[in-house]
């Protein structure tokens, strides 16, 4: 009898399973919850039961509350790349960049067989910086929905598709990243996101392009994320068609209903930025210099859309430096000394947090944070431009790294960023929506600049994008010689190199060096006036 009562209450736990993992692929998030609660009444220690729940709780906006259950359900099955790869990709939203990639590398070392696992496990380690790791998940990926052993939705092919061409595009293989991206549009004709992709990977001619296509789907536009794709998609498409005018509209189009929905006004940023000044100020910065005397880091800071993945190709194919990405890492450990909660941003408190702390120990722990992708070279590269904002907290917590500022003439520079498409989630690039706002930001961040200047004399290398364009070998040799590496003759081969490139400069870069882009803006004509006075009334031009 004892044996039949735990044969039936196996049978009633795999019913239970069954029964969750249908309500789950249907959609029916309540029913899936309900069965794992009824299952984990008869075995708590049901790893897939506390997933699910760990999924529900993603599906539901409680992102902490998904975190603490899906590493409950790990407690139970360790070996489960599923389930690290989603905690994982939990991890990445929430912030905790170390924690993810932990998670990723553990995942990947379990050798995942499933598609939809390593659909997820490469979409989270290219955004933590591991393409070559990622794009050999997509391609195992691949092979299994080749084989038929895969999910046969179309959304999720769609998804997959996308993915894959995103991690085929930051290693350079961009005939491989079209055939992906087309495969995705056969799946999803309205995904604004591949579509923009497309545009962006090569420059189109009169005789191939996709403007019609474009314009054929204006009318299934659904939300400003949409709109904001497709109007991008189409101003770069006529642009390189040389039809100005046209691109303009389409930007200003693209970018109207985001604007409107966000409500974006620089006051905030401006008042930001005179915070920053009033606390990092000269006598903020005479004070004691951290205890990190490591010369590891190189920081490129700067406006985005300067050159600053040019300079960082340049200076990455010497020997003795590695580029390792647009880290989040200071900022992140920033937040983490000033004890302000994971994820929050850099504002007023937190900066004021920061002032207030002694800055011992927390260059070391940025540098620990950056392991084990860095470590293995003399000097590793740092290019998030907006660390610009905390160029002295760097200079203080961490005195022997070099900071590399680049800048570009003012209107080519606002103009490149109204151009740019940046990530939505991110709020410092808010200001982009408005070709005068990007006026207003670099005026602003030029100010900024200049308080560094006076505040820590010598500690920032200006390098300006026309002079690298207009003379190279000149002026990396200068950049080398601050940074304090000797020369290589392979820093003017970077174009070359097979090496992944995660910006929106992938497929620029790897062209070399071209002057195309100097004085871009004057191609615009008169839509450019305004933010002309503007910078004129500034002081930028005469």
């Amino acid at each position: 009898l004892e044996c039949g009562g735990m044969k039936a209450a196996a049978d009633d736990i795999r019913q239970l399973h069954r029964q969750a993992q249908a309500a789950m692929a249907s959609g029916d998030l309540r029913r899936a919850h309900q069965h794992c609660l009824s299952l984990l009444k008869l075995d708590p220690k049901h790893a897939d039961a506390w997933f699910l729940c760990g999924i529900i709780a993603a599906s539901n906006g409680l992102r902490d509350k998904a975190i603490e259950i899906i590493r409950r359900a790990i407690g139970f099955a360790p070996d489960s790349p599923e389930y690290r790869a989603e905690l994982g990709k939990m991890l990445l939203a929430a912030g905790e960049l170390e924690q993810a990639l932990q998670e990723g590398e553990r995942a990947f070392a379990l050798a995942p067989k499933q598609a939809t696992t390593l659909n997820t496990l490469g979409t989270l380690l290219s955004h933590c910086g591991e393409h070559e790791c990622a794009l050999a998940c997509f391609e195992q990926a691949a092979s299994l929905v080749a084989q038929g052993k895969a999910p046969e939705a179309d959304s999720w092919r769609a998804d997959f598709h996308f993915n894959w061409a995103a991690a085929l595009r930051i290693a350079g293989r961009f005939e491989d990243t079209a055939d992906q991206i087309e495969r995705t549009l056969a799946l999803d004709p309205v995904n604004f996101r591949a579509h923009l992709a497309l545009s962006s990977l090569q420059k189109q001619t009169p005789q191939a392009n996709h403007i019609d296509r474009l314009e054929g789907l204006k009318a299934q536009v659904r939300n400003p994320r949409d709109q904001l794709n497709l109007g991008h998609a189409l101003a770069k498409e006529e642009e390189d068609l040389g039809h100005y005018d046209r691109a303009m509209q389409h930007l200003q189009w693209a970018k109207s209903a985001q604007k409107e929905a966000i409500g974006y006004d620089f006051a905030a940023d401006r008042q930001l930025f005179e915070h920053i000044k009033s606390l990092f100020d000269a006598n903020w910065q005479a004070q004691a210099d951290g205890d990190c005397d490591s010369a590891e880091p190189i920081f490129i800071i700067g406006m985005p859309r300067t050159g600053t993945t040019l300079v960082e190709q340049i200076l990455s194919s010497h020997s003795q430096v590695f580029a390792a990405g647009e880290l989040q890492n200071f900022p992140i450990q920033l937040r983490r000394w000033a004890g302000a909660p994971p994820g929050a941003t850099l504002d007023a408190d937190t900066l004021a947090a920061a002032a207030a702390t002694p800055v011992a120990g927390l260059g070391q722990r940025y540098l620990d944070s950056t392991r084990p992708r860095t470590g293995h070279s003399a000097h590793f590269i740092d290019k998030l431009p907006l660390n610009f904002l905390v160029a002295g907290l760097i200079q203080k917590a961490l005195p022997r790294a070099k900071l590399v500022c680049l800048r570009r003439d003012p209107m080519d520079t606002c103009l490149s960023n109204y151009r740019q498409l940046f990530a939505l989630n991110f709020p410092y690039y808010r200001y982009n929506l408005d070709l005068l706002d990007c006026g207003r930001y670099y005026i602003g961040f030029d100010d900024i600049m200049r308080h560094w200047a006076e505040t820590m004399p010598g500690k920032v290398y200006n390098i300006v994008y026309e002079d690298v364009v207009a003379d190279t070998e000149n002026e990396s040799r200068k950049l080398l010689d601050f940074c304090g590496i000797d020369w290589e003759d392979q820093c003017l081969d970077f174009h070359n190199r097979q090496t992944s490139v995660a910006t929106p400069s992938a497929v620029q870069v790897r062209q070399g060096i071209y002057s195309s882009s100097v004085e871009r803006w004057r191609r615009y004509g008169d839509a450019m006036e305004p933010l002309y006075k503007l910078l004129s009334d500034a002081g930028f031009y005469p």
